[in-house]
């Protein structure tokens, strides 16, 4: 049996002791040892006292010979989490959460929310809800094309876009692994069907949109790793650029109703080729509005949590390997948001009339190196176990990413989180986008790195 302590003397903590006490099999692996609260007027929960403040919490642990930690305050904010973790940092416990409000919103607090804490947790958003009510009609009994179905944001669209009242989802997808567990994560769903295929491959593209006829198009497939492209500015256009095109052209071709370009902050003033070749997407797109039934709009990001290639689970690794963590500046600062919420904000743009841009609430800038140091804290450890090493900026990195162009402005939706910019950037003419792109297409296929790049930035 586990000695417990529970950090939270409200409902959530209450509920969770109550069903401990009341399932023989919890009631056997944990004796709850007291409560921790610093609202002195709470003396205790079903008989257990309430033993101390937060401030006491690692004396406590001594004193009791705790082992594991509940932390029940589902409304808790990021700094709260961080004080707790601090004043607990040093000890061998374990510890766990209850998810935010928003993540039991339809039920009730229980022993199997509890979870680890994660890097979400500490970095001060409270995800949206998803807004069912309000959008399912908008998704009733139509068909959905996504590409990039396999990554990290296109998995997530396709997951989210399973709970709502769709007729069809198509996957459509390069790798074959990832498009497998796609069909592992719908199972016996009938409304599930992929296609194997590459954007930069226009005929198949093509035929496929053809053959599906779906409502809306969401366009998720991208090279996005900054350091990569830098080396292979060639790959960034044939994928970024010429793959982008390819999917725009064959939805207008094919009178698809929507299409939704999932574009990034870093085609804001770009200074890498990455964002550079996002950036010159989402003139291709924009640009092709008006001339036919396919009304084209972009939302604009920060990182995703957990996305490949991400901070986090680069820290994850770095940290169960013993460390170093590596940080290119010790100012590098970004906006975050989990992928979750990310695709939420995606799919709600598609059922907006008014904009073609949609910027996504990524809250505040985080430090990385403030991020890395809690993450340490969070595994157990001490600054001085897991060491930090800042390596230098990388070429095309900014120290501080933005999610607005000179000038632009935003205005709010119906929705949290999800403004419309008021952008009014003259982009491509329409009978000029495929004479120019074959011309970037062309110069990539010279493979000179240094031309490429200059070609590419002088687009933006």
């Amino acid at each position: 049996m586990k000695n417990l302590l529970i950090v939270g003397a409200g409902e959530a903590g209450r509920m969770v002791a109550r069903e401990l006490q009341n399932d023989y099999n919890l009631y056997s692996r944990y004796k709850i040892v007291g409560y921790i609260d610093d609202n002195t007027d709470i003396k205790d929960v079903f008989g257990v006292k309430v033993i101390g403040k937060i401030s006491d919490i690692k004396d406590l642990i001594l004193i009791n010979d705790v082992e594991t930690v509940f932390i029940t305050i589902p409304t808790a904010s990021s700094n709260l989490i961080k004080r707790i973790l601090d004043t607990i940092n040093g000890s061998n416990v374990e510890i766990k959460i209850i998810p935010g409000i928003m993540e039991i919103i339809e039920g009730n607090a229980s022993y199997r929310q509890l979870r680890k804490i994660e890097p979400e947790d500490l970095l001060g958003r409270e995800e949206v809800s998803f807004d069912i009510e309000l959008i399912s009609s908008f998704y009733s009994n139509k068909t959905i094309f996504v590409t990039g179905a396999g990554g990290s944001i296109g998995s997530e669209i396709f997951i989210q876009l399973l709970k709502l009242p769709v007729k069809k989802i198509v996957a459509y997808g390069h790798g074959e692994n990832s498009i497998h567990n796609l069909i592992q994560i719908a199972g016996n769903d009938k409304r599930f069907e992929y296609s194997i295929g590459d954007i930069r491959d226009y005929q198949k593209l093509y035929k496929e949109i053809d053959r599906i006829q779906p409502d809306i198009v969401f366009h998720a497939a991208a090279h996005k790793h900054l350091p990569l492209m830098e080396e292979h500015p060639d790959e960034a256009i044939k994928n970024n650029v010429f793959g982008t095109f390819n999917t725009a052209k064959a939805a207008l071709l094919n009178n698809v109703p929507r299409f939704v370009f999932v574009s990034t902050d870093k085609a804001v003033n770009p200074t890498s080729i990455m964002g550079a070749t996002k950036r010159i997407a989402e003139k291709i797109v924009l640009s092709m509005n008006g001339h036919g039934k396919t009304i084209f709009s972009l939302t604009r990001f920060g990182n995703v949590l957990g996305s490949r290639g991400s901070v986090i689970p680069i820290f994850k690794k770095q940290i169960e390997s013993g460390g170093p963590i590596t940080i290119t500046h010790e100012d590098m600062t970004r906006y975050f948001m989990s992928i979750r919420e990310a695709a939420r904000l995606v799919i709600k743009s598609a059922t907006l009339q008014k904009g073609h841009i949609f910027i996504l609430d990524m809250g505040k800038p985080v430090k990385i190196a403030d991020l890395a140091k809690t993450m340490v804290r969070l595994y157990g450890y001490t600054d001085q176990e897991i060491a930090i090493q800042f390596t230098g900026i990388r070429p095309g990195e900014k120290l501080f990413e933005e999610v607005l162009t000179k000038g632009e402005e935003v205005s709010k939706t119906s929705f949290e989180k999800l403004f419309i910019s008021s952008e009014k950037e003259v982009f491509f003419l329409y009978d000029e986008i495929e004479t120019f792109v074959n011309k970037l297409l062309n110069a990539s296929e010279t493979y000179e790195k240094e031309s490429l790049k200059k070609l590419i930035l002088e687009q933006v």
